[in-house]
């Protein structure tokens, strides 16, 4: 299998990246056209629902609001960061089909596209935890320093997800609604409104199995005023370094047929 143009497809995508930026802007523009507060709305949506769950949650598993809260937070907002992309890659390609139609354009624009407007209302929801911040005493440290090492390694594992599922589901229409299911299940699977300590130590290895897991803990931890463990860095890498010989494989080998299956 020739990988060349998998690596060429992905590069074009690079250079063309004042077209997806536009493109990703417009997504939020045109989603939020005659709203007044604009993507703010999740913000605000989100603030409403971590003081909705944050105090009911800490009591029933019986946590320190003052530690449970900025995890639920955290929680909350990377996962939508990362299930929203997930969701969307799905569809990154048959919506855009009017322009693969008319025009040669590198099919890995169209997954920055996606992973650039997630960005942007992450973005937004900082904000909450910028509140929880200035409210709750968040301590943060040295650990802090990690973090864009761990952003640049969340985007790459999303980035081969992106290039998976976008081809999959093109070809395969059925299984948008599939990975829609499977993603709200992950949701109950992954320490979000739980802690990863609650499990007894039988049940913690299974945890290991799940992927999200590493990517949301690379992103929260160093908010919270830890470091990630090694384990969680190495295992994430290695997804990293699996996931994309994976997807230029996938790249390679179908990118001139995703025209037709649109």
């Amino acid at each position: 299998m020739n990988y060349s143009s998998a690596i060429k497809d992905v590069e074009e995508g690079l250079r063309k990246r004042t077209l997806w930026l536009a493109l990703g802007m417009q997504d939020i523009r045109q989603r939020y056209r005659r709203s007044m507060l604009g993507p703010l709305w999740l913000t605000v949506s989100m603030g409403v629902m971590i003081a909705a769950m944050g105090p009911l949650y800490g009591t029933l598993f019986g946590y320190d609001p003052v530690s449970f809260i900025p995890h639920l937070t955290l929680g909350l907002m990377f996962w939508g960061f990362i299930s929203g992309q997930i969701n969307d890659f799905g569809e990154a390609f048959s919506a855009s089909s009017h322009y693969l139609r008319q025009m040669r354009l590198p099919l890995s624009m169209f997954v920055f596209r996606v992973m650039y407007r997630h960005t942007i209302i992450l973005a937004h929801n900082i904000l909450v935890y910028v509140i929880i911040w200035a409210v709750l005493p968040v301590h943060l440290n040295v650990s802090l320093l990690c973090l864009p090492f761990a952003a640049v390694l969340v985007l790459a594992n999303l980035f081969w997800i992106g290039c998976l599922v976008s081809i999959f589901c093109t070809r395969f229409r059925d299984m948008q609604p599939v990975i829609s299911n499977l993603i709200q299940v992950m949701f109950f699977l992954t320490p979000i409104i739980w802690k990863a300590e609650q499990l007894p130590e039988a049940r913690k290895n299974l945890l290991h199995l799940n992927p999200f897991f590493y990517l949301l803990e690379l992103m929260r931890e160093p908010l919270l005023g830890t470091m990630p463990a090694a384990a969680i860095w190495i295992r994430a890498s290695a997804m990293a370094v699996v996931g994309t010989a994976m997807a230029a494989y996938m790249l390679a080998r179908y990118r001139h047929r995703v025209t037709y299956w649109l």
